[in-house]
């Protein structure tokens, strides 16, 4: 009762803030109306594939970090098969696309829905960790890869190429190389709060500024321990480390190609390595800490601005975009909605499994 309560609350309040949202789904759903239908069903294909290579990546990371044996049957029996994981991942995503908190809130479901099948928090949060770090590591390996293609192969101007680079440089050290740093150092750490305060200044008003230092030193110390106990379950299993690697760039490639689809769709041409370049900085930048849900608002005017510096102009990526985050942001805000509530599902079960 208490729990059905619960979601009840959290879904009245994602409704709240959903619903001024709305005007802008209802222009994608628009944009995707004109749109070529056996590419936005490939689109949407692509996008499916897309969340279970993330759903499977979390759960065989869970495996790594519980020692547990990888063979399906296994996994099964302590109710973390591919339907529940997918069902997770899909939920916490969604979830993260309407309420604050971003990846914090994936991880709080995870560590509930996780716990309730008898698994312990230590071990989820090393899971989490784990497919973390993969995950934006695999980023950032797209992003540099792209960008290399494009600077060797003369596609962009000099210009170009240096704000691009400056870009990916600087969001590389505050998602990434600054928690590290962080504690040995007052000065980054005085540089790290001031970077987000002056974000937080362009983002918001002055109270949104008091709790920006707050939340860096949140941040970076989550992230730093994130890594060091991700890096450590790696080791450990050096073996899977190539399955799950694939799986972090399977994850970002297929939401990769729902872009490249939807612009097919609506038959505006791109190069894909300028395109690469374009989703790695907006997706990167989505991950930081002072961001909107989801990125909602920032990601569009990014992907647009970023399509200009290469080459494509505002007027023939506004409407791909608008259509690809149909997909990417509000698919999976229905699907958690109706998957959440079943997470529960078959948790007693795989506690007694594990009792016995």
């Amino acid at each position: 009762m208490a729990s059905a309560a619960l979601y009840a609350a959290s879904l009245g309040v994602a409704l709240y803030l959903l619903l001024p949202l709305l005007p802008g789904l209802e222009r994608a759903a628009v944009v995707l109306s004109w749109a070529s239908k056996p590419l936005l069903v490939a689109a949407l294909a692509a996008e499916v594939l897309s969340l279970l290579c993330y759903s499977e990546l979390l759960a065989r990371s869970v495996v790594v970090s519980s020692r547990m044996r990888a063979s399906l049957s296994r996994r099964r029996r302590a109710g973390i098969g591919p339907w529940f994981a997918f069902r997770l991942a899909v939920s916490g995503l969604g979830a993260g696309r309407v309420l604050p908190g971003g990846g914090a809130v994936l991880a709080t479901i995870a560590l509930s829905a996780l716990g309730k099948r008898g698994l312990k928090a230590a071990d989820v949060s090393a899971a989490l960790a784990v497919s973390f770090t993969l995950v934006y590591g695999a980023l950032c390996a797209l992003c540099a890869g792209a960008f290399g293609y494009l600077v060797a192969t003369r596609q962009v101007p000099t210009a170009v190429a240096v704000a691009v680079l400056a870009m990916v440089i600087l969001l590389a050290m505050v998602a990434l190389g600054a928690p590290p740093s962080y504690r040995r150092s007052s000065r980054v750490r005085h540089l790290f709060v001031r970077l987000v305060h002056e974000a937080e200044r362009f983002l918001g008003p002055g109270r949104l500024r008091e709790a920006a230092a707050e939340r860096a030193k949140r941040f970076a110390a989550d992230l730093l321990r994130a890594l060091k106990v991700a890096g450590e379950r790696l080791l450990e299993r050096p073996s899977r480390l190539t399955k799950l690697g694939a799986l972090a760039f399977g994850y970002w490639l297929l939401d990769a190609l729902n872009l490249l689809l939807v612009f097919a769709a609506l038959e505006t041409e791109v190069a894909p390595w300028k395109l690469l370049v374009a989703y790695a900085v907006v997706q990167l930048v989505a991950v930081l800490p002072f961001m909107p849900p989801g990125g909602l608002g920032v990601a569009e005017a990014l992907f647009v601005s970023l399509f200009a510096l290469l080459g494509v102009g505002p007027e023939a990526s506004l409407y791909p975009v608008l259509g690809y985050r149909l997909f990417n942001y509000w698919l999976p805000i229905p699907l958690a909605a109706i998957f959440y509530p079943t997470l529960r599902f078959g948790a007693k079960q795989a506690r007694e499994r594990k009792v016995r």
